[in-house]
């Protein structure tokens, strides 16, 4: 993904002027592919719980990219930006459980049920599933990923916490 995503970087690049980079990591929204989970029983399941992640919310991003937009300074940055804490999985399942008031775990899958739970699942790409999962396998063996300050560097306030995203989303899983 971030190949790709670099080359588009490079379209851009060579085809403007002008440009800023946002590179944003995981986005705290992508945990409602739990809410059906949630919603139905105590458990998310899945592969990966110890998968370790930076999610971001998206409000951050929005903050960001106004600063890049409106403000001089910004042109020919690459910004990556994350959240402000390494969560793995399971910890945000747990997460989401004290936020709604009420015990949830992570149940882990063996990669092949992960894959046909995914498979199953109508509003999740089938095309997507396996990259997916490839890259949920590599990055358990990759370095632990690592916090930025840049949304606080652009912005002047730190930024948001996946407790945080999952108060103002709360309904989203009930």
């Amino acid at each position: 993904m971030g190949r790709w995503h670099r080359a588009v970087e490079r379209r851009i690049e060579e085809s403007v002027p002008a440009w800023t980079h946002l590179r944003p990591s995981a986005f705290a929204a992508n945990t409602r592919w739990w809410a059906g989970q949630v919603r139905a029983g105590d458990a998310v399941r899945g592969a990966y719980g110890a998968l370790p992640t930076l999610l971001l919310h998206e409000a951050d991003i929005a903050a960001v990219a106004v600063r890049a937009l409106t403000e001089g300074g910004h042109t020919g940055a690459a910004y990556a930006l994350t959240g402000p804490e390494v969560l793995t999985q399971a910890q945000q399942v747990r997460i989401i459980g004290e936020v709604l008031g009420r015990p949830l775990r992570w149940e882990e899958l063996s990669r092949d049920a992960a894959r046909q739970r995914l498979l199953a699942d109508d509003g999740f790409p089938d095309t997507f599933v396996d990259p997916l999962l490839d890259g949920y396998a590599q990055m358990m063996t990759a370095p632990r990923p690592t916090v930025t300050g840049t949304v606080e560097a652009v912005t002047g306030a730190p930024a948001r916490t996946y407790r945080q995203w999952v108060a103002e989303h709360a309904a989203d899983f009930v």
